[in-house]
Parts: structure tokens; C-alpha cells; sequence
């Protein structure tokens, strides 16, 4: 199965440090005001960033298209845990910065958790891999080749990637 072309965009090990460099004062930004739809609308924009950032490392790629669809599949290919709370707090994208009618405080809050987990996890990629090892080419096709399991996860069981 495969995605529809469009919806990535090849990317390299310095474009994944520069999204996690942008989503760091969005993560910031969301922990200041008082406002839920500011937070909610900064954590977002954080936890994409910071989705950016880990698929860029992990399968030198990043999402593409302007519904963000795919950047929660491609996500979703480097750990369905993080695809997760990324596709929630894209559900609450509209409401937070384009409705009339405020995001709830929780949410705002639920919002900046899922930034945090993916910013704590594309942190890891800057701190586990200063090499671009993880990164995946693309082959002379076009198509993005898989990564070896050796590549993308820790050898240990049970221990956390990266």
C-alpha cells in the first residue's frame, strides 16, 4: 500500500534539528499565557514541529500536505504511541484557533502533554544520533527505502527508541 504522492517532502538530519529548533519556543510559548486557545494553538503548532523533526530523522521524510494527515501516518511508521497523541491534538486544532468559542483549559492542557511527549522525543533523536545514521535516503525511484530495524530501534527489548 502506498501513500498518494504529495504528502511528503524529502528531508535530511539538519532540517530535522531546525523543525525541533522551531518547536521548542512553541513549546515555551504555550506554558506562558493564560489564555487556553494560545496554549492549545502554541502546543500544536509545537507537537507538529516536533512531529517534523522525529520523521525527518527517522525516515528522511516529513508531512507535506496542508491537512496534516500525513504527517500522523508517517509518524505512525516510527511510533503509534506519538501518532496518537499528535492526531489529538490536531483534532482540536480548528477549535483553538479559529472557532469563537474557547478551548476548554483541560484541553489546552491535554494539548500541551502530547507537545511535550514529542518534543521529549525528538529530543532524543539530537542527543542519541549527532550522525544522520537514521536517516533514510531516497532511492533512485523516488520512494523512500525502509529502514533496518537496526536503524530505527534499540537493540535492547523493552527499551525505549531512540
Amino acid at each position: 500500500m502506498s501513500r498518494p504522492k504529495g504528502t511528503g517532502k524529502p528531508s535530511d538530519v539538519e532540517q530535522a534539528r531546525k523543525r525541533l529548533v522551531d518547536a521548542r519556543p512553541f513549546l515555551e510559548a504555550a506554558k506562558l499565557p493564560d489564555a487556553p486557545d494560545v496554549v492549545a494553538t502554541c502546543a500544536i503548532h509545537a507537537a507538529i514541529a516536533a512531529s517534523d523533526a522525529i520523521t525527518c530523522h527517522a525516515l528522511g521524510e516529513r508531512s507535506n500536505d496542508g491537512t496534516l494527515v500525513s504527517a500522523v501516518d508517517l509518524l505512525r511508521q516510527v511510533d503509534a504511541k506519538l501518532a496518537t497523541a499528535l492526531k489529538r491534538a490536531l483534532d482540536r486544532k480548528t477549535q483553538a484557533g479559529d472557532e469563537s468559542v474557547d478551548i476548554s483549559a483541560a484541553d489546552a492542557a491535554s494539548c500541551l502533554k502530547w507537545a511535550g511527549q514529542l518534543n521529549r522525543f525528538g529530543a532524543g533523536f539530537a542527543e542519541a544520533s549527532p550522525t544522520p545514521h537514521a536517516c533514510v535516503p531516497l532511492s533512485s525511484s523516488g520512494r523512500n527505502r525502509r529502514p533496518m530495524a537496526s536503524q530505527t530501534r534499540s537493540s535492547s527489548p523493552g527499551q525505549r527508541w531512540p
